[in-house]
C-alpha cells in the first residue's frame, strides 16, 4: 500500500536527490516525474521527456495511464532510489529498450539487451513485404542475422504453417533469440543455428531468405547518435567502411537458392543503387524496393532466376 507523503521541511522536495540523500523518505510522483523530465530535457542526445513516465511505470509495474492517473500518490524511499538509478542510466544515453529489457515489434513484445540490435519500426516493412509474397502454403524460410529473433518469431506467428530456421554469428545474440522463442511459444517450430550467414548451409529447401544485415559504414560513425554507437553491438551495425560487405556476401551466397525462391533484405537509405547493380550481375531479379515511413528505400525484394 503506498503511504501518504512525508517530507522534511528543510529539504528541496522538487528535485530527485542522489542515492544516500536521506532527507526525503517519500516523494510525490508528480514531483519526482517533473524533476526527471527537467533532467531529461537537458540531455545532449535529446530524449523524449515522456520517457520519465515509462521508466517509472516499469519500476512500479504500472501502465503509463496508471502513472498519470496516480500522480498524487507517493513513492517510498526504495522506489525513489530505484527510479533515480534508472533515470541516471538513461542520462548516460543507454536506450530505453535496454533499460526496460523489452521492445515492441509488429505489435508484440520482444526481450532485448545489449547483445542484440534494438528492433526498429522500419524493419516491420520487411514483415509486411513477406506477407504480400506469393509463398507456398507451407513455406520454408531462412532468417540470416536474426539477432533478437524478432523477424523470425513474427513470421512464424503470422504464417503458422511455415517452417523457419534462424541463424546468427553471435552465440550471445542467439541466447536472446532463444528467450524470445520461449516467450512466444515457438521453441518447437523455429530452429536456431550458429553460423556465418549461409556458409555451409543447404539452401535448396528454402522458399524465402530474409535478412536485416549490418549495413552502416564505419565512415559514418561521426553522424551516429551516441545512444546507438555506445550501446548497441558493433557487429550488428557495421559492415566495412562503406556498409556494403554483407550485402555483397548475401548475393554471392544466395546463388545457391533454387529458382523462383525469394530474397528479402533490409538496406541502408543510400544503398538502392548498390542493390540494383548487384542484382544486375546476379541471377536475381529486383522486383521492388519498398520505402520506409520516411520515404527512404528500405526493403529490397528479389527473386532468383
Amino acid at each position: 500500500m503506498i503511504q501518504s507523503p512525508t517530507r522534511v521541511e528543510t529539504a528541496a522536495h522538487t528535485d530527485l536527490h542522489p542515492i544516500g540523500y536521506t532527507a526525503i523518505v517519500k516523494a510525490i510522483i508528480s514531483e519526482v516525474l517533473a524533476s526527471a523530465r527537467r533532467r531529461l530535457s537537458t540531455a545532449p542526445f535529446g530524449p523524449d521527456t515522456r520517457e520519465a513516465t515509462l521508466l517509472l511505470g516499469h519500476i512500479l509495474g504500472w501502465s503509463e495511464a496508471q502513472v498519470i492517473a496516480r500522480q498524487q500518490e507517493a513513492l517510498n524511499e526504495t522506489q525513489a532510489n530505484h527510479f533515480e538509478l534508472t533515470v541516471n542510466r538513461r542520462l548516460t544515453g543507454e536506450p530505453v529498450a535496454y533499460i526496460l529489457g523489452t521492445k515492441e515489434f509488429y505489435g508484440r513484445p520482444f526481450q532485448v539487451d545489449d547483445r542484440v540490435l534494438i528492433p526498429r519500426p522500419e524493419t516491420e516493412h520487411l514483415v509486411e513485404v513477406v506477407l504480400d509474397l506469393p509463398l507456398p502454403r507451407w513455406p520454408s524460410i531462412l532468417d540470416l542475422g536474426t539477432g533478437s529473433g524478432c523477424i523470425a518469431c513474427t513470421l512464424a506467428l503470422e504464417l503458422p504453417a511455415s517452417r523457419i530456421v534462424a541463424g546468427d554469428l553471435s552465440v550471445a545474440a542467439l541466447a536472446v533469440a532463444r528467450s524470445n522463442l520461449r516467450l512466444h511459444g515457438l521453441t518447437d517450430r523455429l530452429q536456431l543455428l550458429a553460423g556465418d550467414l549461409a556458409k555451409g548451409l543447404d539452401l535448396t529447401p528454402f522458399d524465402l531468405v530474409v535478412s536485416n544485415p549490418p549495413y552502416i559504414g564505419l565512415e559514418e560513425t561521426a553522424s551516429i547518435s551516441s545512444e546507438i554507437l555506445d550501446f548497441e553491438p558493433d557487429t550488428a551495425l557495421f559492415a566495412g567502411a562503406a556498409g556494403d560487405v554483407l550485402h555483397h556476401r548475401l548475393f554471392r551466397e544466395m546463388i545457391r537458392l533454387r529458382q523462383a525462391s525469394w530474397l528479402v533484405m533490409e538496406i541502408g537509405a543510400g544503398q538502392q543503387q548498390l542493390i540494383e547493380n548487384s542484382a544486375a550481375d546476379s541471377p536475381f531479379r529486383l522486383v521492388e524496393v519498398r520505402p520506409d515511413y520516411a520515404g527512404y528505400p528500405r526493403i529490397a525484394v528479389l527473386q532468383h532466376g
